[in-house]
Formats: C-alpha cells, structure tokens, sequence
C-alpha cells in the first residue's frame, strides 16, 4: 500500500517541468487559473490581470512543454486551453509550494 505522499510524487521530467513553470510569475498564473476551468485566453488575462499578448505568448510556451493543450486549435477566435493531466499534476505542486 503507498502512503499519499509516494502517490502524489512527481516525476524527473514532472519536476523539471514544475522548474520550468514555477520560474516565471506569468507561467505561475496562468496554469493556477486553467487548473480550475478551461478558459480562454481573454478569460485567462482577465483572472491574473496579465495582459492579454503576454497571456498568448505563455500558452504558447505552456503548449510546446505539453502542460497546456488548446481544445479547438482550429479556430481563429474563442479558442480554449486546459490543462493536462502533466500540466495538473505540475499545477498542484506549484499551488503547494506556494
């Protein structure tokens, strides 16, 4: 049987991603706000007073690390991102450290 501590463990790839998110205020933002809800950028930009640029520019870098995942890429407005199960996993550590 393993304790909760051994379950919740991250990874090597895990923790280098947590480094990668939690070295950046906006990284930090951002997957905090998308681990609640699916939201779109505007919405996201809205929740963390990030401007929105600066909002596209970090689900951006979220998305090629895989922590982040836009639900309906082909559209030109309105798209959605949410969180992976990585990018939760990596939210969660981030949301205890702080």
């Amino acid at each position: 049987m393993t304790s909760e501590a051994e379950s919740n463990r991250l990874t090597n790839e895990e923790l280098d991603l947590y480094g990668y998110v939690s070295s950046s205020k906006r990284r930090i933002s951002v997957i905090i706000a998308l681990k609640s809800n699916p939201m779109t950028p505007k919405q996201v930009a809205e929740n963390t007073d990030i401007r929105l640029n600066h909002v596209s520019n970090v689900l951006s870098e979220l998305s090629e690390e895989s922590l982040v995942k836009c639900v309906n890429p082909d559209r030109k407005r309105g798209r959605v991102y949410k969180v992976t199960d990585v990018g939760s996993k990596v939210a969660e550590k981030v949301i205890t450290s702080e």
